[in-house]
């Protein structure tokens, strides 16, 4: 095997959209009060679209769509995170107020994001006046969880914490966001799509999760990549039978209008993410068409559902499997109490990966675009007859602060039945904190039919720290 080609990593656009800034009007006084309302739950990138928006109007349809982001129920007008939110940080601001803003403090922000604390310890007797370092304990609750069982921070007497824990306090922010598909959209009138343009509308595709069908055989397959917002994104990969639907021909090629839909749904029984988007399908030689989706979705096990109608002829089917989404964005807290990044990793295996001169939304795979490229996954099984691609990227490598790049290794092998070593691709220097490289094409004639595994060693030099990712693959006679 070699490696055809290595290129910077391309995180995957979910969740923010950032317009120019040449055409933004100056904040107001409402805008900039916003702001202020919203400092300890609104994600960097939130930030600087929102100071983006071109006019006023946007900038209002953005606070929507921020509090529907982060709302737990969308069928009810009530937002309870909102209420509780504005709740906490009156509370903050009336507890932690000194010489800045109560809810600028590291206090009051762990009180915004986590609540009231199960224990407060001081740390001597405070004067009349004065404040005296405090200790406050955490222990699990319903919605939210730590390792070991409780989290316990020490503040000193002006309310800081450690060095290292406003990052901490910055990704407690960024899983507030229940609904990252949920986005800031931007049209090609330069203004920001309404809020009620993303949520999911009664459709044709809406009707059939709601009364499932099964009127052709369909089927997904997921994938994982890391989002630009640091998030994990679904791809998902759907394959249906032609047979029996409304098939269009032209100058010899066959094809379907569907409409392809996903719903993620959480163990409470909530719906995380949903996606609808038409495409036209072309049908290959064995009457099979693939389509594809994209979700934005925390970290955590879902009930993935993934729907196919046939436009023009109203026939519908209906997939479902559980999924795990993986966590592409781990940190762990080193002994001196700073938090670090901790690399992972992906591979998918395609049958090539395509240049592009221009995004289409409407393209089959168009989930599968990363930039100027567009991945070609394998669904299930490669023939023998076939070749493939493996494509892996590569996220949060360990950068040596003296030259300030990456040092690491990326050995990529090919193992039958998971076990015995048959292919190996030369190894890959990556001195970059994100990477990304294609190896292949592979021809698959000299390989038996069954099952393998694609086997991605990461060995981060600077970290001192090793990386396994591995994805299954199937070879068909």
């Amino acid at each position: 095997m070699h490696i055809r080609s290595s290129c910077p990593v391309i995180l995957l656009g979910l969740a923010l959209v950032q317009p120019g800034l040449a055409a933004a009007q100056k904040l107001d006084k409402d805008d900039r009060k916003f702001l202020d309302d919203v400092r300890p739950i609104i994600l960097s990138d939130e930030e600087k679209t929102f100071k983006a928006l071109k006019d006023k109007a946007d900038r209002l349809e953005f606070q929507k769509i921020f509090w529907a982001r982060r709302d737990a129920d969308l069928a009810t007008p009530e937002n309870q995170f909102q209420d509780e939110y504005m709740k906490r940080r009156a509370e903050a601001e009336q507890k932690f107020h000194g010489t800045q803003p109560g809810t600028s403090t590291d206090c009051g922000r762990t009180w915004i994001l986590l609540g009231k604390p199960d224990d407060v310890r001081e740390e001597g007797t405070p004067s009349p006046g004065s404040t005296v370092p405090q200790t406050w304990t955490y222990r699990d609750r319903p919605g939210q969880t730590f390792q070991g069982g409780k989290a316990v921070i020490a503040f000193d007497a002006d309310c800081r914490a450690p060095s290292g824990f406003s990052s901490q306090l910055d990704r407690i922010a960024a899983t507030k966001v229940l609904h990252p598909s949920i986005d800031y959209r931007v049209g090609k009138d330069g203004h920001l799509a309404k809020l009620a343009d993303l949520l999911p509308r009664d459709t044709a595709a809406r009707a059939l999760f709601k009364q499932p069908r099964q009127d052709f055989s369909v089927a997904v397959q997921p994938s994982y990549l890391k989002a630009a917002d640091g998030g994990s994104a679904l791809l998902g990969l759907v394959r249906g039978e032609a047979a029996g639907l409304a098939v269009s021909e032209s100058a010899g090629a066959k094809a379907v209008r569907v409409s392809v839909a996903a719903s993620a749904i959480a163990d409470d029984g909530k719906e995380a993410g949903w996606t609808e988007q038409t495409m036209n399908a072309p049908v290959a030689p064995d009457g099979s068409f693939l389509g594809s989706f994209k979700l934005g979705l925390r970290p955590g096990k879902y009930t993935l559902k993934a729907g196919v109608v046939d436009v023009p002829g109203g026939k519908a089917a209906l997939a479902s499997i559980p999924v795990e989404v993986p966590d592409l964005a781990k940190v762990e807290t080193t002994p001196d109490g700073t938090t670090v990044k901790v690399p992972s990793a992906a591979v998918i295996v395609v049958k090539g990966v395509d240049e592009l001169t221009a995004s289409n939304p409407e393209h089959p795979l168009a989930a599968f675009e990363l930039g100027r490229i567009r991945l070609n996954p394998v669904f299930g099984g490669a023939h023998k007859a076939d070749q493939v691609e493996f494509f892996y990227q590569v996220y949060d490598l360990r950068v040596d602060p003296a030259t300030n790049k990456a040092n690491a290794i990326a050995t990529l092998a090919v193992l039958k039945d998971g076990k015995t070593p048959i292919a190996k691709a030369p190894p890959n220097t990556i001195e970059t904190e994100f990477a990304g490289s294609s190896v292949g094409p592979i021809s698959l004639a000299n390989f038996q039919p069954g099952k393998y595994v694609v086997q991605l060693k990461i060995t981060d030099n600077v970290a001192k720290k090793d990386l396994v990712q591995e994805t299954p693959f199937e070879v068909q006679p």
